[in-house]
């Protein structure tokens, strides 16, 4: 079993994304509203963060949007086709602002209910 995690910036995408992974087997996926340390940091009053970070404040939009953070239970097998669907519906891992996504080995869950596909 796996823990799968994504977090991305696109969570206007974040209705489809799931509507697709419920399609490739996942029955079931936590989703965290989040914001990224450099959002955070570069807004903030802390003098030090400010100059780290303030200079690429110029590079984040006015339209900031709220990221996502998903978390999912899985079997090993499924880890594949989700990583596919996240990239077919947010856009490959290659490209800028894509998100991040990686596994956690899970030894032990309650409580998740699998489709077979």
């Amino acid at each position: 079993m796996q823990l799968l995690v994504y977090i991305t910036n696109l969570s206007s995408k974040i209705p489809e994304l799931l509507g697709s992974l419920v399609k490739v087997g996942v029955s079931g996926a936590t989703v965290v509203n989040c914001e990224g340390m450099a959002h955070i940091l570069g807004s903030s009053n802390n003098a030090e963060a400010s100059q780290i970070f303030g200079s690429i404040r110029s590079f984040f939009s006015d339209e900031y949007e709220q990221g996502s953070l998903i978390l999912a239970v899985m079997p090993d097998e499924m880890i594949f086709p989700s990583k596919e669907t996240i990239e077919k519906v947010c856009g490959s891992f290659d490209k800028p602002n894509t998100g991040v996504m990686f596994t956690v080995p899970v030894m032990h869950f309650e409580g998740v209910r699998f489709t077979k596909k």
